[in-house]
């Protein structure tokens, strides 16, 4: 059970931690836009994924 519970505490604070990042873009005005190349990441791909910070090219990369 604790096992489990350290999982979720890891997992919860990556979420957060992609939030935080994404209202700093938000607020330096860098939001969707990749992070590697400054390249626009897809309205659409940020919908699916709000905290995005790759484009499509950099995301398969790795």
């Amino acid at each position: 059970m604790e096992e489990r519970y350290e999982a979720e505490l890891t997992r919860s604070a990556a979420v957060l931690d992609g939030v935080d990042r994404a209202l700093r873009r938000l607020s330096d005005g860098t939001y969707g836009s990749c992070e590697a190349c400054g390249a626009p990441i897809l309205d659409a791909d940020l919908e699916a994924d709000p905290v995005r910070r790759m484009c499509e090219q950099h995301l398969s990369l790795g």
